[in-house]
């Protein structure tokens, strides 16, 4: 059985949370803001993929499925190419600059996606904005393991899952209803897209500056200077030979695509859900909107009470919780009608505490056994076995959409989510527990 110390009191303290000698307060709040707006960032062109596919470039609905997990693919072999190398960059020069690199790349993709006039064109603007996606999920997740004590850990990941639900929800709900006011207001549909789109990306060129005032600037280490980058990420994947880093890994697979397939595919079914009830486009796009809040929101206060948990007791033992939920959520939101109506919201709801849970979960777990000499590396390789699902459940899902059920992105997720369980429950049997100290 493995022992966890508790605080180190030269550490600064946060509100709840204590973290590492040398992280300023300064710091930790610039962390929260980026825990804020990344995922938010990341998710929100997906939410919006089927008003432009609809509206501004008239794209048949029954091709739909298919063009987003074509889109998708693109997006997730840029992502798989770039994760592991930004991971070790990370370690090499540091996170900030990796980081205002990502959300510079992203707002570049978002200020011309709504412009292109062809599915080629859209594809090429969407692989820009995935080159911005790998830098910042592999550079946040990183300093989100760097800047906590380990009595901390699950407390911030919980914190920061709370604050990526709250960013998603404000900027999907927002941004779901500010075309349908612009169009109300008077605006062409097409130039209401574009308005709306653009000003995301406005949003992620703020967010580079907040982070080159008030992240952390690393000393680097001198082993990092000389050490090839394909040696960190070599050393990245090898740490997989640790049974729970193997875990972790396969849990990212599983999770990253919890925020493809709801942000893409339940936004999808939903407006065709709600056209075929008599909707307009920008009506459905903003019930869609209402529900991805609702699913995202509603889970925050498990994801509170689960990141304490998760420093009281085993995090393997955490993450076969989460991925029962997820199970559970996934199979019965799969089985749905119609996503607009009915169990829509309760079953969403069950759905949403899966999600967060297996990503307070996952992150924690890596987060405790990664060696602190290649995290970034670590969590390079993390994000990479992400990357990688979110590619097989965009373009499998997308085909499953089109050609079996409009559930069948959610099934899909409901039977990798079950894999995911048997899998935990393997290694914290075969293995063992860790004892987490208490403050």
């Amino acid at each position: 059985m493995n022992s966890l110390t508790g605080p180190d009191p030269r550490g600064t303290r946060l509100g709840y949370i204590w973290l590492q000698p040398g992280v300023t307060r300064l710091n930790g709040w610039t962390l929260l803001y980026v825990l804020f707006i990344s995922i938010g960032l990341l998710v929100f062109l997906n939410f919006q993929q089927p008003y432009v596919l609809e509206v501004m470039l008239g794209i048949p609905a029954d091709e739909h499925g298919r063009v987003v997990a074509k889109m998708g693919l693109v997006h997730e072999v840029v992502l798989i190419s770039l994760v592991g190398p930004f991971g070790a960059l990370a370690d090499r020069i540091g996170r900030r600059p990796v980081l205002v690199i990502g959300y510079v790349m992203i707002a570049a993709g978002y200020m011309a996606y709504p412009f292109a006039t062809s599915v080629m064109m859209l594809t090429a603007f969407r692989a820009i904005f995935a080159v911005g996606a790998a830098a910042v999920i592999c550079t946040f997740t990183t300093v989100l393991t760097d800047y906590p004590q380990e009595i901390s850990r699950g407390k911030l990941v919980a914190l920061g899952s709370v604050l990526n639900a709250l960013g998603l929800a404000i900027l999907s709900g927002v941004g779901g209803q500010a075309i349908n006011w612009l169009t109300s207001a008077g605006f062409d549909p097409v130039v209401a897209g574009r308005m709306a789109i653009t000003g995301v990306g406005m949003v992620s060129l703020l967010s580079a500056t907040v982070v080159i005032l008030g992240l952390r600037g690393e000393q680097l280490k001198l082993e990092h200077q000389k050490i090839p980058l394909t040696t960190l990420m070599k050393e990245g994947f090898g740490a997989a030979r640790n049974p729970r880093v193997a875990l972790a890994y396969a849990s990212a697979f599983i999770a990253r695509g919890d925020n493809v397939v709801v942000g893409a595919y339940l936004s999808l079914w939903a407006q065709q859900a709600g056209i075929a009830l008599g909707m307009s486009a920008g009506e459905a796009q903003a019930d869609a909107g209402i529900l991805l809040a609702m699913i995202f929101v509603a889970p925050l206060p498990v994801a509170a009470l689960f990141g304490v948990l998760s420093d009281r007791i085993d995090r393997v033992t955490g993450l076969i919780i989460a991925s029962a939920l997820g199970a559970v959520g996934y199979l019965g939101f799969g089985s749905l009608a119609n996503p607009l109506l009915g169990m829509a919201v309760p079953v969403g709801i069950v759905l949403g505490c899966g999600m967060v849970t297996s990503v307070i979960s996952g992150q924690t777990l890596i987060g405790q056994e990664a060696d602190p000499r290649i995290t970034g590396s670590t969590l390079g390789a993390f994000n990479f076995f992400g990357s990688v699902g979110t590619l097989v459940s965009t373009v499998l899902g997308g085909y499953l959409f089109d050609i079996w059920t409009n559930g069948g992105p959610f099934l899909m997720m409901g039977i990798g989510s079950s894999a995911i369980l048997l899998f935990a429950i393997y290694v914290r049997l075969r293995h063992g527990v860790t004892k987490l100290a208490t403050a």
